[in-house]
C-alpha cells in the first residue's frame, strides 16, 4: 500500500464523525444554556425589584413623607430587614442585600425645582411633589460580570 492509498481510504472513512461533531458542539451550546439561565435570573431579581417598589409606593400614599417606613416596606416586600449599602470600591450594592433610597422633590408647572414650602413665584400655586424610589440589587452572574439591577419609581404626591 502506497501512501496516497492510506490518505485516501483515511479521508473516505466516516468512523466517528458524530463523536467529533459532538465534541466540538457541546461546549457552544453549554454555554449558550448558561447564557440564558443567568439572564432569566436577572430579570427574576428584576421582576421582584419592581414588585417591592410598588409595595414601597403604595406605603408612600399613607405617610409620604416617612422615607424610613417607605425603605423598610420596600425591603419587607423582597422578605429582607437590612438596607444594603453600595460599595465604593465597585459601585455596586453589598451582595445578597438590597439597596433602596428615596428622594422626595418639589416642582414647579414650569419645570423648575422648587422648595416644597413655598409657592412658585411664576404662577403662585403649590409646586408638584415627587416621591422618587430606587432599588438596587447586585447580580453575581456565572457568565454576566457582577452588575446592579436597579429600577426607580416615581410617585406624584401633590
Amino acid at each position: 500500500m502506497n501512501v496516497i492509498t492510506i490518505i485516501r481510504s483515511l479521508l473516505a472513512c466516516r468512523n466517528g464523525m458524530a463523536v467529533t461533531e459532538a465534541a466540538f458542539f457541546a461546549p457552544i451550546f453549554v454555554l449558550s444554556g448558561l447564557a440564558v439561565f443567568d439572564l432569566g435570573v436577572a430579570g427574576s431579581k428584576r421582576m421582584q425589584l419592581d414588585q417591592a417598589l410598588r409595595a414601597g409606593a403604595q406605603v408612600s400614599m399613607i405617610n409620604v413623607t416617612d422615607e424610613l417606613e417607605i425603605m423598610n416596606a420596600t425591603l419587607a416586600a423582597l422578605g429582607e430587614s437590612e438596607l444594603g449599602e453600595v460599595d465604593q470600591g465597585d459601585g455596586l450594592c453589598e451582595p445578597y442585600k438590597t439597596c433602596v433610597n428615596v428622594d422626595y422633590s418639589c416642582e414647579c408647572s414650569s419645570g423648575v425645582a422648587s422648595p416644597c414650602n413655598q409657592l412658585c413665584v411664576s404662577s403662585g400655586e403649590a409646586p408638584s411633589a415627587y416621591l422618587t424610589i430606587v432599588a438596587s440589587r447586585r447580580h453575581e452572574g456565572m457568565l454576566l460580570p457582577d452588575m446592579n439591577l436597579e429600577t426607580q419609581i416615581v410617585v406624584q404626591t401633590r
